[in-house]
């Protein structure tokens, strides 16, 4: 029989214990994926105010974090995210769903989705111009 090697990622937080809705923590490492029961999990380290501990966020988590620090998680280290829980139903059951967002999210009503309300998405990089493109004086240079 083969085993596979498992790797501890540390301690995990309490949901309800360690955060609650409305929190403010801070995310300290750029994240990892892990094999879990369920398949791939997006694990980050979590500073509480008084704990630090990994957190496994999902999709809306991610897409939300994208939309405010873009798309590189190395630029979310030490980032502020608000906790946010809401009651959903899952497999038939009402649990409380945990989001870690920018802390300007907010809920849209009418999409059931989370948005950041007036801002753009992350900005892209400005479009660099070489020497000679528009209406440049080029004289200069020949």
């Amino acid at each position: 029989m083969k085993y596979t090697k498992k790797v501890s990622v540390g301690a995990f937080l309490k949901k309800g214990e360690d955060f609650k809705d409305g929190d403010i923590v801070e995310i300290a490492n750029e994240g990892k994926q892990q094999e879990g029961q369920f398949g791939m999990q997006d694990l980050f380290l979590l500073k509480t105010k008084t704990n630090e501990g990994n957190v496994s966020f999902n999709q809306t988590t991610i897409n939300n974090l994208i939309d405010g620090y873009g798309e590189d998680s190395i630029n979310w280290i030490g980032k502020k995210v608000k906790v946010h829980a809401i009651l959903s139903n899952v497999q038939g059951k009402m649990i409380k769903v945990y989001y870690f967002l920018h802390p300007d999210s907010k809920l849209d009503e009418t999409t059931g989705q989370f948005a950041l309300p007036n801002k753009e998405k992350f900005p892209e990089p400005p479009e660099e111009k070489l020497p000679f493109e528009g209406d440049q004086d080029i004289s200069q240079y020949t």
